[in-house]
């Protein structure tokens, strides 16, 4: 039994480690504009936070071409799932759920990628425009 006991509380430890790592607020910029931020919290191996997100456009690459600031209140994110390096999570704005997964990509730094849905990717296909790149993000 003592061996069990430790083995799961390794295993807890392990994951409480893995979801620290993504606590902090984290930001994406654009010429100078704060255009995301994320601020995130781990407590328990959970993750729970608020994100706020700014209107952006897209050139035909995928890549951020404008940006406008992220405004100052935040709405929270739900959904939130940790694995390995990979931290998948939902927002919801006054029209549409939004989906997200963010991997970490070194120390302070990681990449936010916007998971459109078969509407949205047709819609931006008819304007010319492939799925959005990752957005590179940094902790603050």
């Amino acid at each position: 039994m003592g061996r069990l006991t430790l083995i799961l509380a390794l295993g807890i430890a392990a994951l409480q480690a893995g979801s620290e790592r993504f606590a902090g607020t984290w930001t994406a910029e654009y010429s100078g504009t704060t255009f995301a931020r994320l601020d995130l919290a781990a407590k328990g191996g959970t993750v729970s936070g608020m994100i706020s997100l700014g209107n952006i456009e897209l050139n035909a690459k995928g890549e951020v071409k404008h940006a406008e600031s992220a405004p100052p209140g935040a709405k929270p994110i739900f959904a939130v799932t940790v694995r390995d390096t990979t931290l998948t999570f939902s927002h919801k704005d006054e029209h549409d759920m939004d989906q997200f997964e963010m991997r970490l990509t070194g120390p302070g730094t990681a990449e936010l990628l916007l998971k459109p849905g078969a509407e949205d990717l047709k819609e931006l296909a008819a304007e010319g425009i492939p799925a959005p790149k990752p957005i590179p993000l940094k902790r603050k």
